[in-house]
């Protein structure tokens, strides 16, 4: 018969290919004789032939031919795999029925799972959906337990048909070893799966990392790609409102929230924010992004902790390198849970600065492992190392302080202090040699040696530019109201605030029009006004009500929103801002001391005592300073990871 394969279309196809040197010493001289009547069939010589020369009968040929022409379930020739001696290509099938066996009889069961399985086909397609916990929701991560899973298995055997004299149960001690060795054959069909029933949902992340499989995105040079991801922190801290005084309270917050941007390619920090909310808003993102790009971080002057310090080679990129200012971003890579912030942060990439957004794929934080590792870090090294954490468990012993709550309080662990530490520590980080693909340089090395490099053009925005779309902030219309008839002046209405200005006031052609105001996200009491054509018309001012304190767009919406939903009520004369913290301290909750907390930090020109805390402040005698507690933790030590 002539042979149809021929070894063209042999090498087109592919084959499994075996190293000789690892073989057996007694099968070396067979595999090889094997192999050389195999290459002399692919190559038309006649059977007689091939027998002469390796000494293999035309029969054996045959058989060994047909082997090594066998396609394999990847879709290629076994190959050289089928001639070695001995060697399965296909599992052991069993087809002589069981008997029943004497009750001292060992043995003679081979096969009978594969049997039984061929006989009773939905019994193993049901048993495997059982075994990956297919069609199951809101259930994975608990334990997983074989010998449950053998009851499953000899239930699901009876409601099919299996009768009490077929295996398994005409054997005494039934089958558990066999149908445990079953279940890992079925959990390495799908890794991903087997993850995910096997390990919770954390596993079945992880199971998505080491593919062998090429990232789509890469980061080939600095500021290619910059990762922005978010993290809470979870710790109790007190929370120490300033006045016109110090003044310290048992209030306490239980969560922080950090967002950071990370360059994938020096591991360089571009920038962090500590967020005060119970989730991440469209603005804290907007913001970060506008701080990494315009590199406006400086330096604390003072810290409060005694002996912490920036190192010498400690900063922010654009502060360290001035070069580095307004460099233009090829692509950010975000957290596919940051979706439903895409809007405001296309505006500001796409339409304002002009790089890419890659959300990427969801629940898959390996692609974003730069970004993730400084959040770890920050979180063995910084807050698990704080009296008052909870860790990152449930259990004392696995970092969770005994009573981080009480702690708190007791050694007066203030969140402000907890501030500079992961401020100084994110500084110093960009200093300090990193391992991988940093070479031992430190992301700030790294950055240098890029400025350094004159043999192409580094792509910076222009100043004047930036200056002109005023980076950061947010443009919306809306409508000049008034009438001339009633003797009600021009004004503008935003978020239930008007806005008037003496210009504006005096030009009731403007009336019934359509305008664009621009406005500063953080201080919502003055906006600019732009007529329809584009000419700047001016700058308008709320009213008296809102316009002492300075506050934010976010500040007024929570405002607006409590009194919609009864829960504020602001007097006449009585400052929103004012009402507004001294009902975050009256109905005091972690979650309302969060928002006590933020709004301290953008409300700063106010004086006297409007929104601080006052508390009798327990007494520290015998006790540690919270701030020198944190100086002991040596957070700070270069080591090269």
């Amino acid at each position: 018969m002539r042979n149809k394969t021929t070894r063209e279309l042999f090498e087109k196809i592919g084959f499994q290919k075996v190293d000789r040197n690892m073989l057996r010493a007694e099968d070396v001289m067979n595999y090889l004789s094997r192999l050389k009547a195999m290459e002399l069939k692919l190559d038309g010589v006649p059977g007689r032939q091939i027998r002469e020369i390796t000494g293999i009968s035309e029969s054996e040929i045959c058989r060994l031919f047909s082997r090594y022409t066998t396609i394999n379930e990847d879709g290629k020739y076994f190959g050289e795999v089928a001639l070695i001696p001995e060697q399965r290509l296909k599992a052991y099938a069993r087809t002589k029925p069981i008997e029943a066996s004497r009750s001292e009889q060992q043995g003679g069961l081979s096969g009978a799972l594969g049997l039984t399985l061929a006989k009773y086909p939905e019994l193993a397609e049901a048993f495997a959906k059982a075994v990956l916990r297919e069609g199951e929701k809101h259930t994975h991560g608990r334990k997983f337990e074989k010998n449950h899973l053998c009851n499953v298995f000899y239930n699901m055997c009876t409601a099919y048909g299996v009768k009490s004299t077929e295996w398994p149960f005409l054997k005494q001690q039934m089958a558990n070893r066999t149908i445990r060795t079953y279940i890992d054959q079925i959990l390495h069909d799908d890794f991903t799966r087997a993850a995910l029933v096997t390990g919770g949902r954390s596993a079945q992340i992880h199971s998505k990392v080491g593919t062998g499989f090429e990232p789509f995105l890469k980061g080939n040079d600095v500021f290619d790609v910059i990762e922005i991801d978010s993290h809470h922190i979870d710790a109790f801290f007190v929370l120490n409102m300033h006045g016109g005084r110090r003044s310290t309270s048992t209030d306490i917050i239980k969560r922080i929230w950090l967002i950071a941007a990370v360059c994938k390619c020096s591991k360089a920090v571009l920038a962090i924010k500590f967020v005060f909310s119970s989730e991440i808003r469209t603005q804290d993102l907007v913001d970060l992004i506008c701080e990494a790009y315009m590199g406006s971080w400086q330096p604390r002057a003072i810290f409060s902790i005694k002996d912490l310090e920036y190192s010498f080679a400690a900063g922010m990129p654009s502060y360290v390198i001035p070069e580095l200012k307004y460099h233009v971003w090829s692509c950010v890579a975000l957290d596919n849970a940051m979706q439903h912030h895409a809007d405001k942060v296309y505006d500001v990439a796409l339409n304002t600065l002009g790089f890419a957004l890659n959300f990427g794929p969801l629940a898959q934080p390996a692609r974003r492992s730069c970004v993730e590792g400084l959040f770890n870090r920050i979180e063995s090294r910084v807050m698990h190392q704080s009296l008052s954490t909870t860790g990152s468990s449930p259990s004392p012993g696995d970092g969770r302080s005994e009573s981080p709550e009480e702690a708190a309080v007791y050694y007066q662990i203030d969140v402000d202090v907890a501030l500079e530490v992961m401020d100084a520590y994110t500084a110093n980080y960009n200093g300090v040699p990193q391992g991988g693909k940093n070479k031992a340089n430190s992301p700030l090395d790294v950055l240098r040696e890029y400025i350094a490099d004159t043999s192409f053009l580094k792509p910076v925005s222009d100043e004047g530019y930036l200056n002109s779309v005023a980076l950061g902030s947010t443009s919306r219309e809306a409508k000049v109201t008034g009438s001339v008839k009633k003797g009600i002046r021009p004004r503008i209405k935003l978020d239930q605030a008007l806005y008037t200005s003496p210009q504006l006031s005096d030009t009731p052609g403007l009336i019934g029009k359509a305008v664009m105001v621009r406005i500063d996200p953080h201080d919502y009491r003055q906006v600019e006004v732009y007529l329809e054509d584009g000419v700047f018309f001016g700058v308008v001012t709320v009213e008296a009500a809102w316009r002492e304190i300075k506050h934010s767009v976010m500040t007024r919406k929570l405002i607006n929103r409590a009194m919609a939903k009864k829960q504020l009520q602001v007097i006449e004369g009585q400052n929103p801002v004012i009402a507004w913290a001294n009902h975050l301290k009256k109905n005091a909750s972690p979650g309302n001391n969060s928002e006590r907390k933020r709004l301290q930090s953008e409300v700063d020109d106010v004086v006297g005592d409007c929104i601080s805390i006052t508390a009798d402040k327990p007494s520290v005698s015998n006790k540690t300073k919270g701030s020198e507690r944190w100086a002991k933790l040596g957070l700070f030590d270069e080591d090269v990871s």
